[in-house]
């Protein structure tokens, strides 16, 4: 029997099911659960609609009763969902319930109709709750093998109407696509309508645009489990053909517990055309802390790296492996150790990672043998010999804008061996959001830019300005930006850049998703490349790889050059070799 629900609202469904019976242990007898004889089945019993009512709380709330309904889904060692075979036709009221009972999984099965005793509960933590039956008491099988009540449902759902689908079997027909792989380890997913939801302050200005988009995020996204068995590992971005199963609760939120393996579209990796002759390739390459112990093989765990020398060894794998498949000439590189550049930094191994990734040699920027800032983290720049010159000393922007928050720019004039025309590369890393500061001016707004917002703008105009002053007087005007902003596209940071006469080489063009970070199911702009006017006619093309954010962490992949970070790494291609026209 299938029922289609109605919407009444164009809004989204954020449903999500997984199950946590933790604290129902406690409330479940030790006795054995009994039969009851055949009889009750003609009984009539309570209504699943009544114990469920309109609202966030059972109006049975506390009381025995007894239910009958087809089992939907049986959680091992758990309980089971149980459905009213016949429909309420209301739309405010939930057909289904869930039965918490670990003994009573393993006398029953999918499409019996079962008649249970137990006491009205409501199951979780918070406000946010799922009304179940608990210390089941008797229980009878009427019948076997009867069709389940299917529900169809399509996105989106605002809050009331999940939770009149809460319990039920549903189905879902709709264009989805997997936004949030994180937890796909644990069979845990998110899906939304139509494709990857952006942060909110990606496309939408801080303050109540921000916060509108936010809402619109919650509704169109749809959390889900896996049940064990039919986990699989599919990156975000995964477009799927249809989804079925059982709405139930993480005792915070719904969550759809999938009842089958997921019908899926397959995904494409798409690989990386190589630079074109002569082309100078730049990347921006965040690299997840490498820290490098005591660089003689001992000294883990690391501050904020690696935990072990076999971690360390695998990180630079993977990173190794991004080197070799990009092939860049110029690599700007985020969260570096802070060691210096002695025999035995983390710089050292770098250079070894990248020789060894490219069988080219390599060298670093430095501008002080020593460190460089006060961070335990910093930036780095490294080139190849043979394709560019470093021209004069490398600078680095201090001052009260990056002491203790953000991490201090360096910049470096480089000449393409080639053509003999020189550009200016500064690499950046701004202030994180969080640990959020009681200092009322960077405390998180409520805006959509989190806390430390005035401290990035800030170090962002004066690092603009910066490079601004500098390639004016040393190449014509020619700079490249490269850096984590720690800042979405709409943000005050990004738009202090922009406004200092730099263009945002990634900015979305209508071609596809542009992001390189993926936070709780939503993709925004972390990773940027900015072109000054005069270098933009050098620029050939500009990429953000998405090889690291859609894929989950800790996992077995099917390309060695992927997760090398939690970032996507920004390409760009400069060819300098024929004459400069502007687009």
């Amino acid at each position: 029997m299938i029922k289609v629900w109605k919407l009444k609202h164009g809004t989204p469904l954020i449903a999500a099911f997984f199950f946590i019976a933790l604290l129902m242990t406690a409330c479940q007898r030790t006795s054995k659960i009994r039969e009851f004889p055949a009889s009750i089945c003609e009984f009539d019993h309570t209504a699943i609609s009544s114990i469920q009512g309109n609202g966030e709380l059972s109006p049975m709330l506390g009381q025995e009763l007894q239910v009958n309904g087809i089992v939907t889904l049986i959680i091992p060692s758990k309980g089971l969902f149980i459905e009213q075979a016949s429909s309420d036709d209301s739309d405010l009221t939930s057909n289904g319930l869930f039965i918490h009972s670990p003994e009573l999984t393993t006398h029953i099965a999918e499409g019996d109709h079962l008649v249970v005793s137990g006491l009205v509960t409501e199951l979780g933590e918070r406000s946010n709750t799922m009304s179940s039956l608990t210390e089941i008491e008797r229980f009878r099988v009427c019948a076997s093998n009867k069709a389940l009540p299917e529900t169809e449902v399509a996105l989106p759902l605002v809050r009331d109407e999940r939770e009149a689908l809460e319990g039920m079997h549903l189905s879902i027909n709709q264009d989805l696509v997997i936004s949030d792989a994180f937890g796909a380890g644990s069979g845990l997913l998110t899906v939304n309508l139509g494709g990857i939801l952006p942060v909110p302050t990606e496309v939408a200005r801080p303050g109540a645009d921000a916060r509108a988009q936010a809402t619109k995020n919650r509704l169109l996204s749809l959390n889900i489990q896996q049940v064990d068995g039919i986990s699989r590992i599919l990156p975000a971005g995964t477009r799927l053909l249809a989804l079925k199963g059982v709405l139930g609760h993480d005792s915070r939120d719904l969550r759809l517990i999938q009842k089958e393996p997921m019908r899926v579209l397959p995904t494409n990796v798409i690989p990386i055309k190589p630079p074109g002759e002569g082309d100078i390739r730049v990347i921006g390459l965040n690299l997840h802390n490498y820290f490098n112990g005591n660089g003689k093989g001992d000294g883990f765990p690391t501050p904020r790296g690696a935990k072990t020398s076999n971690e360390f060894s695998k990180q630079r794998d993977r990173l190794s492996a991004t080197i070799a498949h990009t092939r860049p000439h110029l690599v700007a590189v985020m969260e570096l150790e802070n060691d210096g550049f002695g025999e035995n930094s983390a710089a050292r191994d770098f250079i070894s990672d990248l020789e060894g990734a490219t069988g080219e040699s390599w060298n670093f920027v430095m501008p002080w043998d020593g460190l460089i800032g006060g961070d335990v983290i910093t930036v780095g720049l490294f080139y190849r010999d043979d394709k560019l010159a470093p021209i004069g000393q490398a600078e680095v922007l201090t001052g009260p804008e990056f002491e203790g928050l953000s991490r201090v720019p360096m910049s470096q004039q480089f000449q393409d061996r080639i053509s003999g025309e020189s550009f200016l590369v500064v690499v950046n890393h701004l202030k994180s959001k969080g640990s959020c500061p009681a200092d009322s001016r960077n405390a998180n707004l409520k805006d959509g830019q989190g806390c430390w917002n005035l401290a990035r703008t800030r170090a962002a105009r004066k690092m603009a300005a910066w490079t601004r002053s500098r390639a004016d007087a040393l190449t014509h005007g020619k700079a490249l930006i490269l850096g984590d902003m720690n800042a979405y596209r709409m943000e005050d940071p990004i738009t202090a850049i922009i406004e200092a006469g730099f263009k945002d080489l990634k900015a979305s063009s209508g071609m596809g998703p542009e992001f390189s970070f993926i936070y709780f199911g939503a993709a925004g702009t972390l990773d940027y490349a900015f072109a000054s006017v005069k270098l933009r006619p050098y620029v050939q093309s500009t990429r953000i790889l998405h090889i690291n954010s859609t894929y989950p962490p800790g996992i077995v992949l099917p390309q060695p050059w992927m997760r090398s970070s939690d970032h996507d790494p920004v390409l760009v291609d400069l060819r300098f070799r024929q004459s400069a026209t502007l687009d």
